[in-house]
C-alpha cells in the first residue's frame, strides 16, 4: 500500500488588511450598541464523552466563544442559544431568536441534521431573518451545506476577519458585494457560490480576550473553575484522518498568553484549564515556559502532545508545575499503517513518551483508532497486546472519514461514502464511547473484526477506570 495524498490546504503567508481592524476592537472598550441584533447557537450533539473528556464537549467551546466575544465587542447585542443536553433544541432556538436579524449556527461534524431541521424552521418561522453558518463542516463541505440547509451564508475558516468585514459593511448600509468578501460561501438563487479563501490571522495576539459571560450558564462555569484556553492556533502535521480545516501553526506570544490567564482568572476565577493546542510541545522550551506561568498563577491543566519532543526535562516541569494528564495521538503501533496514515512518528518514539512521562507521575492518556488505512488483524492485535502491557489509560474510536481529510477523499473514491449527505446524517447519531456506531469501512476487514477488537480496547479501559475511581 501507498501513503494516502496529501490535503490541498489553503496556505497563505499574505497578511489580510482586516487583522489591523481586528486588532482595535480586541484592544478597545465594546463598541456602542447597534440595532442589529445577533444570535449564536451551539449545536446539540449527540455524543458521550470518553472518559476524562467530559468537559470537552460540555464546557464553553473556545472557537466558539471567540466569535461571540467579537460580535459583541463590536457592539451587536448577542443572544447565545446553546443547543446541547436540551430535549428540544429546535424549540429552544426559535423561542431564542425572536428578536434577532442574523442567526450564526455552528456547524460541526455531527451537526448536519440539526443544521437541516432547524434552519428550515428558522426561515418557516422567520423567514425575513438571515442565517450564517460557520465551523469545521462547513468549511469543508460549503456547497453540500448550503444545498441541504435554509442557511444564506458560511463562513469558511477562521472567522473572525470574514466575519468582521461581513458584520461592518453588510449591517452598516455601505454595501457589501458578497462576491468580493474572501472566505465566504453564499447562496445565489439556486446556485452556491464559494469566494476564495481567505488568509489566517498572522498575528494571534490580536485576538480579543475571550468573554466567558456569552454563555447562558457563566455562573456554572465560574463556579466549575474550569475553562479551556490555548497559546496558538493550527497544526504543522498533515494526518490522513485529521479534521483540520486551519493548517497554518501560528503562537500567541508568551506575553499575551500570561496576560490573558490573569484575566480570565480575574473574569472567572478559573483554577483548572484545558490546553486546546493541537501540539502543546512543538517548540519544547516554548512549552516549559508555558507550563510554568500556568504554575505561577495557580493553574492546574491538562495537555495533549506529540509522542515527539517527549523528554525528562519536558515531563518533569510539567510534573512539577500541576499537569494533571497528558494526551498522546498514538492511533496506531503497527509502523506502516502510522506511515501510510502520514502520523510522522515511529514506535521507539511512542515507547520513549509513554515511559517517561509515566515515570513522572503524569497519568497518561493514548488516543487510539480502530480501522485506519492499512488496517489488518495482525495491526489490531499487536495495538491490544500493546496497551495490556501498558499502564496508561486508552481511548480508541472507530475510524470516521471526516470531510476535508484525506480519508473522506479515499472513502468516497472507493465507493465507502456513496452519498455524503446520508453520511454526514449518520454521523449526527454517533454517541463514540464504547457504542456499536455505524462504520464506514475502508480496510480489507469485515466489520466483525473491528467491533471485536474495538470493545477488546474499551474492556481495558473500564477495568483501568475501576482500578482509578
Amino acid at each position: 500500500m501507498k501513503p494516502l495524498p496529501k490535503c490541498d490546504y489553503f496556505r497563505s503567508q499574505d497578511r489580510d488588511p482586516l487583522e489591523d481592524r481586528l486588532r482595535q476592537i480586541a484592544y478597545a472598550d465594546a463598541a456602542p450598541a447597534r440595532p442589529q441584533k445577533v444570535a449564536v447557537v451551539v449545536p446539540p450533539s449527540p455524543q458521550v464523552p470518553t472518559p476524562g473528556r467530559e468537559f470537552l464537549v460540555t464546557g464553553p467551546f473556545e472557537g466558539f466563544t471567540y466569535v461571540a466575544t467579537l460580535i459583541k465587542k463590536m457592539g451587536f447585542p448577542l443572544t447565545t442559544i446553546d443547543c446541547r443536553l436540551k430535549d428540544d433544541p429546535v424549540a429552544l432556538v426559535l423561542a431564542g431568536i425572536a428578536e434577532a436579524d442574523l442567526v450564526c449556527l455552528g456547524a460541526f461534524c455531527d451537526s448536519f441534521a440539526f443544521l437541516e431541521d432547524v434552519s428550515k424552521a428558522i426561515k418557516a418561522k422567520y423567514p425575513e431573518k438571515r442565517i450564517l453558518l460557520g465551523g469545521p463542516l462547513v468549511t469543508s463541505l460549503p456547497e453540500i451545506l448550503l444545498k441541504n440547509t435554509a442557511a444564506d451564508f458560511a463562513v469558511l475558516g477562521e472567522a473572525e476577519l470574514t466575519l468582521i468585514e461581513f458584520l461592518d459593511r453588510g449591517f452598516a448600509g455601505t454595501g457589501l458585494d458578497l462576491a468580493k468578501v474572501r472566505g465566504l460561501a453564499w447562496r445565489d438563487g439556486g446556485a452556491v457560490r464559494v469566494n476564495p479563501p481567505r488568509p489566517q490571522i498572522k498575528d494571534l495576539d490580536n485576538l480579543p480576550v475571550l468573554d466567558y459571560t456569552i454563555w447562558p450558564n457563566y455562573q456554572d462555569i465560574v463556579k466549575n473553575g474550569q475553562i479551556l484556553i490555548s497559546t496558538m492556533r493550527g497544526c504543522p502535521q498533515d494526518c490522513s484522518f485529521c479534521f483540520k480545516t486551519i493548517p497554518m501553526l501560528r503562537m500567541k506570544s508568551l506575553e499575551r498568553f500570561e496576560e490573558e490567564v490573569v484575566l480570565l482568572k480575574q473574569a472567572t476565577g478559573f483554577s483548572y484549564t484545558w490546553l486546546n493546542d493541537l501540539t502543546f510541545n512543538v517548540i519544547e522550551d516554548r512549552a516549559m515556559k508555558v507550563a510554568r506561568i500556568l504554575k505561577k498563577h495557580g493553574i492546574r491543566y491538562h495537555c495533549f502532545a506529540r509522542v515527539q519532543k517527549v523528554g525528562e526535562p519536558l515531563v518533569r516541569v510539567l510534573s512539577e508545575t500541576g499537569c494533571e494528564g497528558i494526551w498522546f495521538g498514538i492511533e496506531s503501533t503497527d509502523q506502516e499503517i502510522l506511515d501510510y496514515n502520514r502520523k510522522n512518528i515511529d514506535l521507539a518514539e511512542i515507547d520513549q513518551a509513554v515511559q517517561v512521562a509515566t515515570r513522572a507521575g503524569l497519568a497518561v492518556r493514548g488516543l487510539f483508532i480502530v480501522g485506519l488505512y492499512g488496517e489488518t488483524e495482525e495491526s489490531l492485535k499487536a495495538m491490544v497486546e500493546y496497551i495490556r502491557k501498558s499502564r496508561f489509560l486508552p481511548l480508541v474510536k472507530y475510524l470516521v472519514p471526516f470531510p476535508g481529510t484525506s480519508l473522506f477523499t479515499y472513502a468516497v473514491e472507493k465507493g465507502k461514502i456513496k452519498d455524503t449527505a446520508e453520511f454526514l446524517r449518520m454521523l449526527s447519531n454517533r454517541k463514540i464511547r464504547d457504542y456499536d456506531d455505524e462504520i464506514v469501512n475502508i480496510t480489507d476487514l469485515p466489520d466483525e473484526t473491528l467491533r471485536k477488537y474495538f470493545h477488546e480496547i474499551w474492556a481495558i479501559t473500564k477495568e483501568r477506570e475501576a482500578c482509578n475511581a
